[in-house]
This record gives structure tokens, sequence and C-alpha cells, in this order.
């Protein structure tokens, strides 16, 4: 399918999409809609400067509300970089659609972590910031989809 944001990111453009990403962290706050680290970026407001950090075209989500509407995320997911992938190729730079309860509404974008296992970039408006942990069990467990940028 087309994809908004161009060819797949080579390796070293995802290596530094995540870098971009990971710049933010414990440095940007959370802000509903916010696409700016000096004023403060959403979940996927930091997917979407992340992207741009690596040349790709602006990409981004209609006006939601905190409960973004129907499938509206996962539609600009898929418009921006097509299909989702099998779940068990996840992998560095890989971004996620997520769900705590109810409708899917959270994006994160997949690091590297130390031993070989994976971590989770993302803006967490629990913290009220951009984060990054060890994606365990129970963070693996709210995936829905993965799509290769």
């Amino acid at each position: 399918s087309m994809r908004a944001i161009g060819p797949p990111l080579t390796a070293e453009e995802s290596a530094a999409f995540i870098a971009a990403a990971r710049s933010c962290v414990n440095r940007v706050k959370f802000r509903h809609m916010g696409r700016d680290p000096k004023t403060g970026m959403d979940c996927a407001g930091l997917a979407q400067w992340a992207a741009q950090q690596v040349g790709r075209p602006v990409w981004d989500i209609p006006a939601y509300g905190t409960q973004p509407h129907r499938d509206g995320l996962r539609q600009a997911m898929v418009n921006n970089m097509g299909n989702p992938v099998p779940l068990e190729s996840m992998r560095p730079g890989d971004v996620v659609l997520m769900k705590f309860e109810g409708e899917p509404k959270h994006v994160g974008i997949i690091g590297d972590y130390p031993g070989g296992l994976l971590s989770l970039i993302h803006t967490y408006g629990t913290i009220k910031r951009v984060t990054e942990h060890r994606l365990d069990a129970m963070w693996r467990g709210m995936i829905v989809e993965v799509f290769r940028p």
C-alpha cells in the first residue's frame, strides 16, 4: 500500500529515528496534540517528530480527542507506513499501536535495550513525559499491531 512517509527506512535512518526519539527521553513533557519538543509532545507527536528528523515528510493524524475516534489512529498509521508486519518480527525502529483499555490509542517506538532485549520509547501521559523502559511482558501485551516505518 502507499506510504506517505516514503520507502522503508534504511538501517542508518532507522538508527537515527530511534536516536531522535531517545533524545526526548526525560526532557520533553507530555502535551496532548503536541508536536514540538520545546513545548511538549504526545505519543503520536513523538513518532512524527522523530520521522521528520530523518528527513521523512511530515505525517500527521487529524485532530483527535483524548480518545481517538474508532480506527482513526490505526488508519493514519497505515496511510503513513503501509500494512502492519507480524508481531513476532518486531525489531528496533518499528512503531507500535497499543491499547491500555478499550480502543487502541497509544503509539510507541521500539528501541534496543541492553542484553539484546527491546525497549519502548513513548510519551506516557501517566508520568507526563517521554520515557524509555524495557519492553516487558506487560507492555508487550498492550501492543496491538507493529508497523515498520
